[in-house]
């Protein structure tokens, strides 16, 4: 584990090659050095700093360390310490272990424990504490917009779980095993591009063929080819999934 300026500054000095970093501990972890700091990242993403008066400054939000949450939230304590805790949709807690007693479960279980991530968090190394704690964020809610979420994607989904019934699903199956989709055409959720998509066809309660093909041909690469309404419970599970998004789209949120 790497828990001070000093001790990266040592880490980083057996490195073979400065400009390429050097590995820590776990599947992705790197060190690097960018004039006086060093840079902790984690599958090529960076997460955080070492600065020179011995704080840590995280330098990822929700946002950008969800593709690698996992990591973090698996072997961060191997590298830095402290523990990194999710609690929502793209959002997490992270706190220095000297401030965890116990179980860090029960810790990260009270939301004043522990700060929620954003990018420009610090920590003093030598004490543990957090420097520039901020409450958590909470947006304002437009309850118009609300409603007109909520209606939307229950109707859609109604319409959905009909076609289902009906077995329409069971064509599009049987087209994609038959003819795969290449694994760079299919369709990834969480994209800004296929959000648009997908909030477009709940605004506008469509449940088009196209749409369900390309529904199908997402889920294919986890198949033990699943029924039409197996296929529906794994479209709900997309949706909710991505709920965070679409209502921003939908504006329910004010000032996002």
């Amino acid at each position: 584990m790497i828990s001070s300026y000093q001790a990266a500054q040592l880490h980083m000095e057996k490195a073979r090659s400065k400009a390429k970093g050097r590995p820590m501990k776990g599947a992705g972890w790197r060190l690097f050095q960018d004039g006086d700091e060093y840079v902790v990242a984690v599958y090529d993403r960076q997460v955080g700093r070492f600065l020179p008066d011995n704080t840590f400054m995280f330098t990822a939000n929700g946002e950008k360390a969800y593709g690698i949450a996992h990591t973090l939230s698996g072997t961060m304590h191997r590298n830095l310490p402290f523990k990194w805790h999710r609690f929502g949709y793209k959002e997490y807690r992270v706190d220095h272990t000297t401030n965890i007693d116990g179980h860090y479960y029960q810790h990260f279980a009270k939301p004043t424990n522990a700060p929620q991530v954003y990018d420009g968090l610090k920590f003093d190394l030598t004490t543990g504490k957090c420097l520039n704690y901020r409450p958590d964020y909470k947006p304002t809610i437009n309850p118009d917009r609300r409603g007109e979420w909520l209606a939307a994607s229950r109707e859609w989904k109604r319409k959905l779980k009909v076609a289902a019934r009906v077995g329409v699903f069971d064509k599009l199956i049987a087209e994609e095993r038959q003819n795969p989709t290449p694994l760079h055409e299919r369709p990834i959720w969480h994209n800004p591009e296929m959000l648009d998509i997908l909030y477009k066809a709940i605004k506008d309660r469509d449940c088009s063929v196209e749409l369900l093909r390309m529904f199908v041909a997402s889920e294919a690469k986890s198949w033990k080819t699943p029924t039409s309404m197996q296929m529906y419970e794994r479209i709900d599970k997309i949706v909710k999934a991505q709920s965070r998004e679409l209502r921003k789209r939908f504006g329910v949120f004010e000032g996002e």
